[in-house]
């Protein structure tokens, strides 16, 4: 064979796998944004239990196509205290059987047959339509989750065509006496491995080493002996991504990354170990492989494995943390908002989201601290509530920093309104805190100058303090929630807050202009009032924020108006006025 033909051949074999892992990048960036949060939902709620966590790793590969992928978000999960090691290692498991569809799918173009079902199932005819659909799909629509769906097709059809490339590709070297010499080479059982491990490490895709492998059966030239050991390597080559990602993580993160090597090291050894000891009575060692046996060979492995060391999990971690172990004596800090997420835009953005709801929760523990402060005269929270404070604001500075990454990525219209009403959440949180630090502020005011409120004037801001506090603690449950009803009530609660000031604001002065209170304490509580009032006002932004992500438009508008509920539902409004109005009025309790 001469030099420009085997220049050809390689060439044409890297353009098929150019194309290949094109097509799942594409194919999997689609699923994983039609899909949105779900991903994440769905491995925090599913891992309650081993064998929950094992679907949840089946599931969630199986929709973006990559096990590399899952256990990356996995160990962001760990790194960021949100999974328990013992819980990964489900999901794991269930990850190594998820990445087996890719090579299911492509064993499709084994089909034969002259029937019109069978002929439709065959990828070269089916792979021009999908990538014509999908391309038609992303030019001319308009709406995001059309242009995913056009995103998958796409992806799929060039996933096919891609193999179809490295089969051409490959197709010349079949009667190579070299080329038959190496997968007989490869028959070691040893070589095998470490030959798929590399090759997979290299690609960082064990689908595409596996599409690699499937694509040189067509010569004829590999044998089952000879693919038995490459697949075996290829599921300890896409541990590979893992171990990089768990790179600068905490040690638990470095502990799962550990596990998914662990788990597909003691399996490859243990099918060694059974196949090479038994390899005189399986009728097919000897025989070709093609795409079927190598699809389900790498199925089989995979399940097999996941059923032999699912009760062993704990040795598992034990192990794990035998190899990685606790040599800092400082606790490491976790970080909610790892970078390995920014490469999931969906999970980045509830990560996002979470994180500003703690942030939330510090606010209203402040918004607690200041009222002991303001109605029964507490200074000994003050260390506590200057912490918070410090605390908030570090949120704010982090979460505005980690949303400006991923605000130009290409998010799904319920994510990119998502990403633009955290930007406004965070400034009403902040300036939340900042009210009720002005509240403390002014009660410690009120104790050095010797400032009392009369008992009418501490009961009516009892009162409002704690309407206003209901408010708060709604908002945040509210937003997490996204809870309509809720959004429904703060916004008309509001209103009550904004009639409560003006009465609060006319009986007190009704108590001055009688002499029950001086000139000072009138100042210090319409002070105390007017912080109120705009916290509740904060809130409201809030309540808005969440209509707006309910809502059918296509982008998020803060400044859309927040008395369509009233307007819209006048006797539901009135009701819920006046249920509210009247359990804060003053001996209403």
């Amino acid at each position: 064979m001469e030099f420009s033909q085997i220049v050809g051949i390689v060439l044409s074999l890297l353009s098929g796998l150019g194309l290949f892992l094109f097509g799942m990048n594409l194919m999997g960036d689609g699923l994983e944004k039609a899909a949105g949060d779900k991903m994440s939902g769905i491995i925090e709620k599913m891992t309650g239990n081993l064998f929950k966590g094992v679907l949840a790793g089946i599931v969630v590969t199986g929709l973006i196509q990559s096990s590399s992928a899952t256990t990356v978000m996995v160990i962001g999960f760990i790194n960021a205290g949100i999974m328990k090691l013992g819980q990964a290692v489900g999901v794991i498991m269930g990850a190594n059987i998820g990445t087996t569809v890719t090579a299911q799918l492509l064993s499709l173009s084994e089909i034969s047959g002259s029937a019109w079902y069978l002929a439709i199932l065959k990828p070269t005819n089916f792979a021009p339509v999908l990538i014509g659909v999908g391309v038609f799909f992303i030019i001319f629509s308009k709406k995001k989750i059309i242009n995913h769906i056009g995103d998958i097709l796409a992806g799929f059809g060039m996933i096919f065509i891609g193999m179809s490339m490295m089969e051409g590709a490959v197709d010349p070297l079949k009667e190579l006496p070299w080329f038959q010499t190496m997968f007989e080479s490869l028959t070691n059982p040893v070589l095998g491995v470490l030959a798929g491990a590399l090759v997979t490490a290299i690609i960082q895709s064990s689908s595409a080493s596996i599409g690699i492998l499937q694509a040189a059966s067509a010569t004829g030239n590999v044998t089952f002996s000879s693919a038995a050991p490459i697949i075996l390597g290829q599921n300890i080559g896409t541990c590979i991504t893992a171990i990089l990602s768990a790179v600068g993580a905490n040690k638990n993160a470095k502990r799962a990354a550990v596990i998914h090597l662990a788990f597909n090291i003691i399996g490859t050894v243990v099918f060694l170990v059974i196949l090479y000891s038994v390899k005189n009575m399986i009728p097919f060692w000897d025989d070709v492989a093609n795409k079927n046996t190598i699809a389900n060979f790498h199925l089989v492995f995979n399940v097999v494995n996941t059923l032999l060391l699912l009760p062993f999990t704990k040795l598992l971690v034990k192990l794990a943390n035998f190899i990685v172990k606790d040599i800092e004596v400082v606790e490491e800090k976790l970080k909610p908002l790892d970078e390995r997420f920014l490469a999931n835009p969906p999970v980045a953005v509830q990560q996002a989201k979470k994180e500003t709801l703690h942030m939330a929760c510090f606010a209203y523990n402040n918004f607690v601290l200041s009222k002991k402060a303001v109605v029964d005269m507490d200074f000994s929270v003050e260390e506590i509530l200057l912490a918070n404070e410090e605390v908030i604001d570090e949120y704010e500075t982090d979460i505005w920093r980690y949303l400006m990454k991923i605000v130009d990525a290409d998010l799904s219209t319920s994510d990119s309104k998502l990403t633009s009403s955290l930007f406004h959440v965070l400034i009403d949180v902040e300036r939340i805190g900042d009210r009720c630090l002005n509240m403390y502020e002014v009660a410690k005011e009120m104790h050095s100058a010797g400032i009392v409120l009369s008992d009418k004037a501490r009961m009516a801001m009892s009162n409002m303090m704690d309407a206003v506090g209901e408010i708060f603690n709604l908002s945040i449950s509210c937003y997490d929630k996204l809870d309509e009803e809720a959004a429904h009530k703060i916004t008309t609660y509001e209103d009550v807050i904004d009639e409560m000031r003006q009465r609060l604001r006319i009986e007190h002065m009704t108590r001055m202009s009688n002499n029950e209170c001086n000139f000072e304490a009138g100042v210090v509580y319409l002070d105390l009032a007017s912080n109120l009032e705009r916290i509740s006002d904060h809130c409201t932004n809030i309540a808005k924020s969440v209509e707006q992500l309910i809502s059918k438009n296509a982008k998020f508008d803060p400044h859309k108006d927040s008395n369509s509920f009233q307007k819209e539902n006048p006797q539901e409004y009135a009701v819920l006025y006046k249920e509210f109005d009247e359990k804060y009025r003053i001996g209403a309790k």
